[in-house]
């Protein structure tokens, strides 16, 4: 039995399916699914895991912490605060962080 794709998987098979079609590169060769399959099938996944976690971790460059954000699993931890599902955000590459840069960028609250 096969085993199911990884989330990151999913979402390098998505990003190269909007690429035009190279039916030399492996990723063509593993999956005759569409965008939007891949899509469904990410979600589910995202669903699944965030069911049968109660903490999720994302992990955020600290040079870009706007720019690694998944916003889709953020909300969707937020929208399960009421289930006890809690979000932590944990930023990477301290050694090159720019204090004055990311500590505003991580730490404003949001406008939502």
């Amino acid at each position: 039995m096969a085993s199911e794709p990884t989330l990151s998987s999913l979402a390098v098979l998505a990003s190269s399916s909007s690429l035009p079609e190279d039916h030399t590169s492996p990723s063509s060769a593993l999956t005759g699914k569409t965008k939007e399959q891949l899509r469904k099938h990410y979600l589910r996944t995202l669903h699944k895991v965030i069911d049968q976690s109660d903490i999720v971790i994302l992990v955020l460059d600290a040079r870009d912490p706007e720019g690694c954000r998944s916003r889709l699993v953020e909300e969707e931890v937020r929208r399960r605060e009421c289930e006890g599902k809690k979000l932590v955000f944990v930023l990477n590459k301290i050694g090159e962080f720019c204090y004055s840069v990311g500590l505003t960028s991580v730490f404003t609250p949001s406008q939502t």
